[in-house]
């Protein structure tokens, strides 16, 4: 009987319960997926926000949105697991996570994440899936919706780098800045274009991965040896916690308008190990009119590791007051 080597279970007793092992070959396009419901709970608000160092007041009372809210990338992982509910997936690396941030999330909502395959295609010799999604409560409202890259793993062993840049068909190009606005009012004052946002630094620890992740074997993210058996020196942080940091700083910056109609687009760039420290960083690049009249400021932003190595690039966006 074959036995699949990241699995005590056999690829036949896997095929029988309808869980075949993701690869370029096996995925197909048009493939939807759907998470299980997840009931949003104090406790999930107080662990999230310990694993990526964000304990903001409206996470835990009132905010502007009336009750407290949840962080808005804690639902991320709902979206990412989507194809476990469908295949075996030994291995990947996150490469790229585009979000589109509707409605705030209540504390104590309900909410389901469905997606489809929209793409998949071979870059540089490794093979890449792109799933689009959404995340809705019980009531049908809306909370989120984007699309992200993920890297499957075509050998036995992960690249020590790399990115996904073909996927760049997702974009939707680059924004056009209003040069007559120069600034807006952010969440606790007047942002400026070109201004330097405070940045974070985040040393991950095993614990604060193990909590993002959740523990289980094979998995590179908890299991030391398996990391190692796919070519990393340790264990690695999801990219995802990456999109956290970002989060942070615009919440912080901007305020509700990141919150509610707040966008974000991150490209992952290498992997980042277990012990690494980010320094995540932000500027404003400009500003652009809504339709409202309100002034939306475009922020670049970008992680390093103490090594000076670039993890992450990207954008991100929220409307303020002008």
């Amino acid at each position: 009987m074959a036995h699949n080597p990241d699995s005590l279970f056999s690829e036949e007793t896997l095929l029988a319960a309808g869980f075949p092992t993701i690869s370029y070959e096996v995925l197909e396009v048009g493939t939807e997926m759907r998470s299980d419901e997840r009931h949003l709970r104090p406790e999930d608000t107080e662990a999230y926000g310990w694993a990526v160092e964000d304990e903001d007041e409206w996470f835990f009372g009132p905010s502007p949105f009336g009750g407290a809210i949840c962080h808005p990338t804690l639902l991320a992982n709902q979206a990412l697991l989507l194809r476990h509910n469908r295949f075996v997936v030994p291995a990947g690396l996150h490469a790229r996570m585009i979000f589109n941030f509707v409605k705030a999330i209540p504390l104590g909502a309900r909410a389901r994440t469905t997606g489809k395959v929209v793409d998949k295609y071979w870059r540089r010799e490794k093979p890449y899936m792109v799933t689009e999604f959404e995340t809705r409560g019980d009531d049908g409202t809306l909370y989120t919706h984007g699309r992200f890259v993920q890297m499957l793993f075509a050998k036995e062993t992960a690249p020590a780098a790399g990115s996904s840049a073909g996927s760049n068909r997702a974009a939707d190009g680059e924004t056009a800045y209003d040069d007559s606005i120069t600034s807006a009012q952010g969440r606790s004052g007047r942002l400026e274009r070109g201004q330097v946002l405070p940045a974070l630094s985040r040393t991950l620890q095993q614990r604060q991965i193990d909590i993002y992740s959740g523990i289980r074997p094979f998995s590179i993210h908890t299991d030391e040896d398996w990391a190692k058996q796919k070519g990393f020196a340790t264990t690695i942080a999801q990219g995802m916690m990456s999109t956290a940091y970002i989060s942070t700083i615009m919440q912080r910056a901007v305020g509700a308008g990141f919150v509610e109609g707040g966008t974000m687009d991150a490209k992952f760039l290498r992997p980042v190990l277990c012990g690494d420290t980010l320094e995540v960083t932000g500027s404003i690049a400009g500003f652009t009119r809504e339709s409202d009249g309100r002034v939306r400021a475009h922020v670049t932003v970008a992680a390093h590791n103490q090594r000076g190595e670039q993890t992450m690039a990207g954008v991100a966006s929220g409307a303020c007051e002008a």
